[in-house]
């Protein structure tokens, strides 16, 4: 498939669902994958997954729509050769009953979450 060894690998909303799917492909190709999610036992499960497998991965708590956590935590990472933005939320819904709150919420994760990724790798 492709060759990942030693490198780092950051997945936001490593977790569950794709970024779970995508922390363990990776690990599989010989990454060293950063689950980072929001939720700790979550990610704390991903973790144990690769390791079983014997991977390398490290649980890495953080709220991506807040930028400090994110920029400390990439300073703590160091060097990121991967970086997959997959931390999100989804609504149900239509633009005219969605409230303004449940807007913000999306908002918030989906298009502050990515720019907050993104930017402290530009620094």
């Amino acid at each position: 498939m492709f060759d990942l060894t030693g490198k780092n690998a950051v997945v936001t909303g490593g977790g569950s669902g794709i970024g779970r799917a995508v922390c363990l492909l990776f690990a599989k190709q010989g990454a060293i994958v950063h689950v980072v999610d929001v939720n700790e036992e979550q990610a704390k499960e991903t973790v144990q997954l690769i390791t079983d497998a014997d991977g390398e991965a490290y649980v890495c708590v953080c709220d991506v729509t807040q930028q400090q956590q994110v920029v400390e935590l990439y300073k703590q990472i160091s060097t990121i050769h991967i970086l997959v933005n997959n931390a999100g939320v989804s609504h149900i819904g239509k633009a005219h009953t969605t409230s303004e709150e449940d807007f913000d919420r999306i908002m918030k994760v989906n298009v502050k979450g990515i720019y907050n990724s993104c930017l402290p790798h530009y620094h």
